[in-house]
């Protein structure tokens, strides 16, 4: 692996995307302190491997898949309910991560933001996540999301 991610002070950092919505990586752990501080109430762990159980004042959504894989639509739904219910019924804050926050997490949130602005492209949406966080969605997780969408709103968004 690159040195890059060992090296990289940005790895340990969560980002806030929006009011609500964080961004971020396990590594080498999560800092819960740092998420109480930020008010962050509900976590949504994408790591293939569950390496954690985070303490009980948070809410806890584990959905973890390959990086180069298809994720399905009911998949996707159960994790934008979650999103759903946490950031506009309970008001709360919510961090969603997977191993390295450049993948996995940075597709859900990108896809997150398309569901939240229906003229938005995946381009567009990837670019404003990229102004907190360098992000670079597999193109599986892309293909899945746009697919998921395409048949909530009856038309295909724009790459």
């Amino acid at each position: 692996m690159s040195s890059f991610f060992y090296d990289n002070p940005e790895m340990d950092e969560i980002y806030q995307i929006l009011d609500n919505l964080y961004i971020g990586a396990y590594w080498p752990q999560l800092n819960f302190d740092k998420m109480e501080r930020e008010g962050i109430t509900a976590i949504v762990n994408l790591m293939e491997e569950k390496l954690y159980k985070p303490p009980k004042k948070f809410v806890y959504l584990y959905k973890g898949f390959p990086d180069e894989s298809y994720p399905s639509h009911s998949f996707i739904e159960e994790i934008f309910d979650f999103l759903e219910y946490h950031l506009h019924q309970k008001k709360g804050k919510v961090l969603v991560h997977c191993a390295m926050g450049i993948s996995r997490s940075g597709g859900i949130v990108t896809g997150w933001l398309l569901r939240e602005n229906p003229n938005w492209t995946w381009s567009e949406a990837v670019e404003y996540v990229r102004r907190y966080r360098n992000i670079f969605p597999a193109v599986e997780i892309r293909e899945s999301i746009l697919d998921y969408l395409e048949i909530l709103e009856g038309r295909r968004r724009q790459y």
